[in-house]
């Protein structure tokens, strides 16, 4: 039965055609040509009716293809597909309208679907917009943010749902005023922020076509500047525990310039090692400052401390007294020639034996007084010819045995003065010139 007066409802009557029976209430010319009708029952081909160009639309569900292979209450691929090719021949419940549909409800409004659900709003043109609930599972379309999510079933953790939720853009702005709680379990936890490669697009523009949505393989790929703040009362960070160490850190950074700046009232370093420790610095010039207002102090126990420098030159310029003690053997070798120079008074106390060894050739020149103290036994062994000269006067003051054995002697003075108390002088030859 048609109805053509517009607000004119009559009962609804039966129709019998080949393929079922059927009622339809419909007023097709509705506000000036816009039809309206409901259709229960067997469905009409699609493509008879208006409205059939927005229904045929949708023609399948996300579910019928996902892969849901071992999950419970498993049903095929082709089955799924069956099942959905029906949607538009199994009749039931049609409804189209020209105009809007408004839909009030005072009280509570109850659904049941049985089977799956899939809304499409086209936002009064091609915008596609809208949600995927099938299988158990809500997937939303949208244009606000290209990209998607894929649910699937996989054998991980001995069987699960894995969620994989891609974004290709937007921007995202987010408060939280409370207490935030995150914990994260699994196999992998992948996190990344730019790219190492050059940008896929031309990112000065700064602009997506919407209407023609890139292949993720063709996104932007603009790395971002990235500043962050933090104000705390107070900050702890725990990486493993001494009970479940992390096996492994690996931690590298690539920079052009890296800055670094701490302001602190105590600082307290601690680093415990149970194996070797290992610290490389490869740079063009290394320039440290430290500036303390108090004491530096520096402490290192181990069992062997060995230190290689190669340079082609090294200063070093200290301005502080200086208080050097070493408590064991010291071993000193210079290859080369060697300065030093003393401006003021130099003393030097050797407690026990003193031995030099000169092997060549020994300059030694002092100019000034020189006033020599040795309380014990002194040797003296020069391998080699050895040339004193002093210019000034020398006071050589022994207390002990003095014991001067030579193969030959030649002494040379313009002026000599020999005081001693006793002196014995015992020679095979004495020659006096």
């Amino acid at each position: 039965m048609r109805c053509t007066e517009r607000r004119l409802l009559l009962p609804i009557t039966e129709a019998f055609v080949a393929e079922g029976k059927f009622a339809l209430l419909e007023v097709p010319d509705l506000n000036g040509g816009q039809p309206s009708y409901l259709r229960l029952g067997t469905a009409a081909p699609l493509g008879e009716s208006p409205g059939d160009d927005l229904a045929e639309r949708i023609q399948t569900f996300i579910d019928d293809e996902r892969k849901r292979d071992g999950s419970p209450d498993f049903t095929s691929v082709e089955e799924r597909k069956a099942e959905t090719a029906k949607l538009h021949t199994k009749g039931g419940w049609r409804d189209h309208s020209d105009g809007n549909r408004i839909s009030t409800t005072q009280g509570d409004k109850i659904e049941v679907i049985q089977g799956n659900y899939r809304l499409l709003i086209l936002c009064r043109g091609e915008r596609q917009a809208g949600w995927d609930v099938s299988g158990g599972h809500i997937t939303e379309v949208s244009e606000t943010f290209g990209g998607g999510t894929t649910i699937e079933w996989v054998q991980d953790y001995g069987g699960t749902w894995k969620v994989v939720e891609t974004t290709i853009k937007g921007e995202v702005q987010t408060t939280f005023h409370g207490d935030v709680t995150d914990y994260y379990y699994g196999k992998l936890k992948y996190s990344q922020t730019g790219t190492d490669t050059f940008p896929t697009l031309n990112v000065t523009d700064d602009y997506l076509d919407d209407t023609n949505p890139s292949s993720p393989q063709a996104i932007p790929t603009e790395n971002p500047e990235i500043e962050e703040r933090t104000w705390a009362k107070s900050i702890k960070s725990y990486t493993g525990s001494e009970t479940l160490p992390v096996p492994s850190i690996h931690d590298v950074t690539w920079a052009e310039l890296m800055d670094s700046e701490t302001h602190a009232t105590s600082i307290a370093d601690r680093t415990y090692v149970k194996g070797p420790s290992t610290s490389t610095m490869e740079a063009d010039s290394i320039t440290s400052s430290t500036k303390v207002e108090g004491t530096m102090k520096d402490t290192t126990e181990a069992d062997r401390i060995e230190n290689s420098t190669t340079a082609d030159k090294i200063v070093s310029y200290t301005k502080a007294d200086t208080e050097d003690k070493t408590y064991g053997n010291a071993i000193s070798l210079t290859i080369g020639n060697s300065l030093t120079t003393v401006i003021g008074v130099e003393s030097t106390i050797n407690v026990g034996v003193v031995t030099e060894v000169v092997a060549g050739a020994m300059v030694e020149a002092t100019l000034g007084g020189e006033v020599t103290l040795v309380v014990g036994g002194t040797v003296d062994v020069t391998v080699g010819a050895t040339l004193s000269c002093n210019i000034g006067p020398t006071i050589d003051f022994s207390v002990g045995p003095q014991v001067e054995v030579g193969m030959s002697s030649v002494e040379m003075y313009l002026n000599k003065t020999d005081l001693s108390v006793a002196r014995k002088v015992l020679a095979g030859l004495n020659i006096y010139l």
